[in-house]
């Protein structure tokens, strides 16, 4: 048997392979993509879990940003009413679902404790949908409520609800690879606040160092940014109408600059940004979820020959095909299990067989 000339290498082989076979991994770049994909997922949360502290952390009126809210969010999030309860409420809900998501894509979980698995999605739907409910709540004043940005948080709310459902469709009438691949999508759209952070802030750094980028901003959110009227005229006098009441709907043109002279203008650099950081970052995850699905044909044709045997223990018709599936709702070839491909396969082989020697006596 030839052996590696390596032994470091090898030992390192090994003990991953141990590593990830314990988890319930059977290939290690599955293994590696679980660390990247859902680790990025679980780190990200559990730093955000301290915006539980609504009035601590979140929306400080002493926080001089880099922690909470965007600079001039919480002008709206700290008023009682429809935007308070939306922002609260997503983040009571999403931060936990999102810490409990990452238990159900751990493999040995959904080996050895179904019913964990089984119970804590159940947990992970309600309160994600929940929080989908309260995005939509916000989304007219989140990260500056462009309609860019509303368009972007409707459009991620459709699809991760319709991925939501279809998977649990599909589970319930026991078709497991479908739940799979609808699960993965719904995540990995889910995720996007995370690759839409690291857009944000080079989207933000660019447009600082390019230079002429305004946004018009409220007055009275300006003002509560700054924290003061001295400082909000000495910035923007386009204001004075709105102190002295002639106009409370003024707004002033606010520079985009990280680097600015005062903190709304590091805001409006990241409102401005968002809606293309946004957008860039659901491209790459819609096509990064179908590329992993396209990458991973065996394991959705062993899930599906699962899928077929218990469909058809449980007396289901069309087993192998009782769920949303390709051949039972589009023109794709009727989908047979394993066994009865093989079992093709042998008669074809032996009816060639036979028939050189129907035809020799012929």
């Amino acid at each position: 048997m030839a052996m590696s000339a390596n032994p470091l290498k090898n030992a390192f082989v090994a003990q991953a392979r141990r590593i990830y076979k314990s988890i319930g991994f059977s290939k290690g770049y599955n293994f590696v993509l679980w660390v990247i994909c859902v680790g990025a997922l679980f780190a990200f949360s559990l730093s955000r879990l301290d915006y539980l502290d609504f009035w601590g952390v979140f929306c400080n009126p002493d926080s001089r940003g880099g922690k909470g809210a965007m600079p001039g969010e919480c002008y709206y999030f700290t008023k009682p009413g429809r935007y308070q309860i939306g922002i609260i409420l997503h983040l009571a809900t999403v931060l936990p679902a999102s810490l409990l998501a990452c238990v159900q894509f751990v493999p040995i979980i959904r080996q050895k404790a179904m019913s964990v698995h089984r119970i804590n999605g159940y947990i992970v739907t309600f309160l994600s949908l929940v929080g989908t409910v309260a995005a939509l709540m916000i989304a007219r004043h989140s990260a500056g409520g462009g309609v860019d940005v509303q368009v972007f948080v409707g459009l991620l709310a459709i699809l991760f609800v319709g991925s939501t459902v279809l998977a649990i469709i599909n589970i319930r009438r026991l078709q497991i690879e479908q739940h799979r691949a609808w699960m993965i999508r719904a995540w990995t759209y889910g995720s996007i606040i995370i690759t839409t952070r690291i857009g944000l802030v080079i989207g933000a750094l660019l447009i600082s160092r390019i230079g002429g980028h305004y946004m018009a901003q409220p007055c009275a959110k300006i003002n509560f940014t700054l924290k003061s009227l001295e400082a909000t005229m000495a910035f923007y006098p386009q204001c004075a109408a709105f102190f002295s009441g002639e106009n409370l709907d003024q707004h002033a043109v606010v520079k985009a600059n990280w680097f600015g002279n005062n903190i709304m203008e590091t805001g409006t650099a990241l409102n401005i940004v968002f809606g293309p950081a946004a957008w860039l970052a659901l491209v790459l995850h819609v096509v990064g979820a179908e590329l992993y699905l396209r990458l991973t044909p065996a394991e959705h044709e062993r899930l599906r020959n699962v899928s077929y045997y218990r469909q058809l223990a449980a007396g289901m018709k069309n087993p192998g095909s009782a769920g949303l599936t390709a051949d039972r709702l589009g023109d794709a070839d009727k989908w047979v299990p394993k066994r009865a491909v093989k079992k093709v396969d042998d008669d074809n082989k032996s009816a060639k067989a036979v028939r050189p020697s129907s035809n020799k006596s012929s």
